[in-house]
């Protein structure tokens, strides 16, 4: 019986130590945006993809989106919160991605990124200056058979690297080209993934001061 207790109270302290991490997400008054980060994402369909070197020259060109095209992916208004965007973090990262054996036809479950998996990612980012909040897509796949992308959605603290927030978003594809096609995937998941962020933002900003 003792061990029961205890087995529930750790799994309580765990759920109330995510909730409190996901507090400090959803009442931040501002965030840093750093876009894309391919480094630990898979390409499933070699129909769809069969250049490493071009899906590196694509992730800087899907990146750039967020600049040559602000109204189209603009995070400060699907998110609802004062937005900064700094890009040099994953650009560098993804310069530095082999992607060679990330092509695959094998069936894989997706999302296959585990929270472990992304508070590593997150972990081997470099120190920040600043205090605050970042906001960072995290791809996980990108499904040629299914037209569907996955991204995670992950907030965390500047100075800590501590995962406050993290929430898997799929986003279908389509359109013509291959930069096209993947860049439409991840601006119907910013709209989709922004307005369940907003939502439950604007409760917490509203009814836990």
């Amino acid at each position: 019986m003792k061990k029961i207790v205890l087995s529930l109270f750790a799994i309580a302290s765990v759920f109330s130590l995510h909730a409190q991490n996901a507090t400090e997400a959803y009442k931040t008054q501002a965030i840093t945006f750093l876009g894309l980060d391919y480094t630990a994402a898979i390409f499933v369909g070699t129909n769809g993809f069969n250049d490493p070197a071009a899906i590196k020259t694509l992730t800087m060109s899907w990146n750039s989106l967020f600049i040559t095209e602000p109204n189209k992916y603009n995070i400060q208004k699907s998110f609802k919160v004062l937005t900064k965007i700094n890009l040099k973090i994953v650009n560098d990262r993804n310069k530095q991605t082999d992607f060679t054996n990330r092509i695959t036809d094998k069936h894989i479950d997706l999302p296959h990124l585990t929270d472990s998996d992304i508070e590593t990612i997150i972990s081997g980012y470099p120190d920040f200056n600043e205090k605050g909040v970042s906001l960072v897509f995290i791809v996980d796949a990108y499904d040629k058979r299914t037209a569907t992308a996955w991204y995670h959605f992950v907030f965390f603290d500047n100075l800590t690297k501590k995962v406050l927030l993290n929430y898997p978003v799929s986003g279908t594809a389509g359109g013509g080209g291959l930069r096209n096609y993947w860049a439409n995937s991840c601006y119907k998941a910013i709209l989709k993934g922004g307005s369940r962020y907003s939502a439950t933002a604007e409760f917490y900003r509203d009814y836990t001061r």
